[in-house]
């Protein structure tokens, strides 16, 4: 079922060697905005489905810090919502079709380069629009035809009260996570100089034993920061010679 989920969300990989030279080079040009960076992969083939915008309950619009907006730059997005969740206790942030990224007052708390790693985290969600990855694949995995609804919402339904589909999405939804992570990991070493042992892996660290279990989108934290230790190397390289933003 892995593999097959695989083949059905598109998932991104860039070449490994086209990668490292986009690294080693470094980025030239670094007044005023940038485009989106080389190294961040192209949008998917995914179709586009309709989403309809929704303040979450309790929100009040958030004005962006200038770094969001280097790093949404960067993964190649244009306007995104910032959301505050003033009531919310916990320390998380989440996004949300078609351009919402919502945090709340402890995640704001955070040191420099862990925020910048979660708000990255949430930026490539949008940019690889996950979201319309979901909906299809909740439409196809239903039996459904892949244009039997082009209303984002009517497709991600289908998952209510349905135990046995977020089984079998399970898996495509920690891939995703994943791709967000190392790349979330990325934008916010370009934009803010940030190491993963900086902000990715402390960040994870603090939040032992969150994930896994059956049917979860993420996996458990310690298994997420195994996997990003592969681009430790790469974050090293765009921290040192790509960031914009004073330290």
């Amino acid at each position: 079922m892995v593999g097959s989920i695989v083949a059905l969300s598109g998932f991104r990989r860039i070449g490994v060697l086209g990668f490292w030279l986009t690294v080693l080079v470094g980025h030239a040009g670094h007044a005023g905005q940038p485009a989106r960076a080389a190294w961040f992969p192209d949008q998917p083939a995914t179709p586009h489905y309709a989403w309809t915008y929704e303040p979450c309950e309790d929100c009040v619009r958030l004005s962006a810090q200038p770094g969001w907006q280097l790093m949404a730059a960067l993964a190649g997005v244009g306007e995104v919502r910032f959301l505050y969740a003033a009531g919310e206790a916990e320390a998380h942030a989440y996004s949300y079709a078609p351009d919402v990224v919502v945090l709340t007052p402890a995640i704001l708390q955070l040191d420099r380069c862990q925020l910048a790693f979660v708000v990255g985290h949430e930026l490539v969600h949008i940019a690889l629009r996950h979201f319309d990855e979901d909906a299809l694949l909740m439409s196809l995995m239903s039996g459904k035809a892949a244009d039997w609804t082009r209303k984002g919402k009517v497709a991600i339904d289908l998952l209510t009260d349905n135990i046995a589909l977020a089984l079998r999405i399970s898996p495509h939804w920690q891939l995703q996570e994943r791709e967000a992570d190392w790349l979330g990991a990325l934008l916010a070493a370009e934009a803010y100089g940030c190491t993963l042992e900086e902000g990715a892996l402390p960040y994870l660290a603090a939040a032992e034993g969150d994930g896994g279990g059956l049917a979860a989108a993420h996996e458990a934290s310690f298994g997420r920061a195994g996997f990003l230790m592969a681009f430790a190397e790469s974050a090293r390289r765009l921290a040192f010679k790509g960031y914009y933003l004073p330290r």
